[in-house]
């Protein structure tokens, strides 16, 4: 009935019309084909589901077997320790468990027959007079010094000589020994410190008078006076008493 009625019309009439039906009947062919196209997407989306799952187990598993197990799933604030660390002795250990002090506390500093005998020495005696144990210091120095001179000096095989040689060489050492630790507490002692020690409990510690410039010079005046004694002594025993040979 669309094409009589395009007859019955005019020319510029029936062109129109007639592109116009061309135009719906392409139209009209085409649609049942995208109908039936929608069954086959349809059809192929579980195999494509499928597929993409497999292949993020198969990535999931390769990741996993790449890390080692025993390390995959620790915690961040959990430090590894092994089984015996705790139980084993620490035979050195920072003094008084201070690690800042710079002393460690080992089974020879820290045995007591060891500590009571730097407690004992000359040094370490806070009781005692700075000049006094320069003295004993120096004496025990002076005394002993005079040895090696006499027996290892050049004149050691010239009879009368090397005694008095050695004597004065001995002497000429103290002087010089003296001297260092003069200019030693000249240097360390050049202040005194603002904070004194003290205890746990608050209780205020005495400083040692050696530790101060005016207690290492009585300290270094001692010293030279007991080591020249020290080799006074040792004169006396190689030139006077009959026990030296």
């Amino acid at each position: 009935e669309f094409l009589i009625h395009i007859k019955s019309t005019g020319w510029p009439v029936r062109s129109f019309a007639l592109s116009l039906s061309l135009s719906l009947v392409s139209l009209l062919e085409s649609f049942p084909t995208t109908l039936k196209s929608k069954p086959a997407l349809k059809h192929h989306q579980p195999k494509m589901m499928m597929l993409q799952k497999n292949a993020a187990l198969q990535k999931s598993a390769v990741r996993s077997a790449s890390k080692p197990a025993a390390f995959s799933r620790v915690p961040r604030g959990l430090t590894i320790r092994a089984a015996n660390e705790d139980k084993r002795a620490q035979v050195i250990q920072p003094l008084n468990g201070d690690p800042f002090v710079g002393m460690l506390e080992t089974p020879v500093t820290s045995a007591p027959i060891v500590a009571n005998y730097l407690s004992n020495l000359p040094a370490y005696r806070t009781g005692v007079a700075p000049n006094l144990r320069g003295v004993e210091i120096g004496l025990a120095h002076g005394f002993l010094l005079a040895g090696p001179f006499i027996k290892l000096g050049p004149l050691r095989n010239v009879p009368g000589a090397a005694e008095v040689v050695g004597c004065m060489s001995a002497a000429g050492l103290v002087l010089i020994l003296a001297l260092c630790l003069s200019l030693y507490g000249n240097a360390a002692f050049q202040s005194t410190p603002s904070m004194g020690k003290k205890t746990l409990s608050g209780r205020p510690l005495a400083q040692d008078p050696l530790m101060s410039s005016e207690g290492w010079a009585k300290f270094a005046g001692g010293f030279t006076v007991g080591g020249l004694s020290g080799v006074a002594w040792a004169y006396v025993l190689t030139q006077v008493l009959p026990y030296y040979s």
